[in-house]
């Protein structure tokens, strides 16, 4: 899929943007997608029942009652996104090799690699400073990953 998704890119003019960088990962993959099924399946079917004998329609049954009981799903699907696409090395070495002024932290690191090879202590110290917005995300969804252990802890 590589070849047709670059000759894609390239002939609607995204290559050396951050466009096919960006806009393809707003849509989900089959991980996230399985994800958020199964947890959501979780969910008891009483809830909603419960919500049309009230009168909600199916807009407000999504709204109000199945997405704020799957936020630390939603989280955690948002996050694995964020963390592949941060991860993410080849896409970014294609569509930006021409333009290295708009090349990610991931591509940096291996043409830092190439250059100070003989210095580990230079290598570990920009894998470092990668690390750090993907635990600092982490750090701060800790509290989303720990509602969805306790709800779904819970006997229904």
């Amino acid at each position: 899929t590589l070849v047709p998704t670059y000759a894609f890119f390239s002939e609607i003019g995204w290559t050396n943007t951050w466009l096919p960088l960006i806009v393809p990962h707003f849509f989900a993959n089959a991980y996230n997608v399985f994800l958020l099924r199964q947890f959501i399946q979780t969910i008891p079917r009483a809830m909603d029942e419960a919500a049309m004998i009230d009168g909600a329609g199916p807009w407000r049954i999504l709204t109000r009652i199945i997405v704020p009981q799957a936020w630390p799903a939603l989280v955690a699907a948002g996050l694995f996104h964020i963390v592949f696409a941060w991860n993410d090395y080849f896409e970014p070495l294609i569509y930006t090799l021409g333009n290295s002024e708009i090349q990610p932290i991931s591509v940096g690191i291996q043409q830092f690699n190439f250059i100070y090879n003989e210095r580990p202590e230079f290598i570990q110290a920009t894998s470092l400073m990668a690390l750090i917005l993907p635990l600092v995300m982490f750090m701060f969804s800790q509290r989303y990953f720990m509602r969805g252990v306790v709800i779904t802890g819970v006997d229904k």
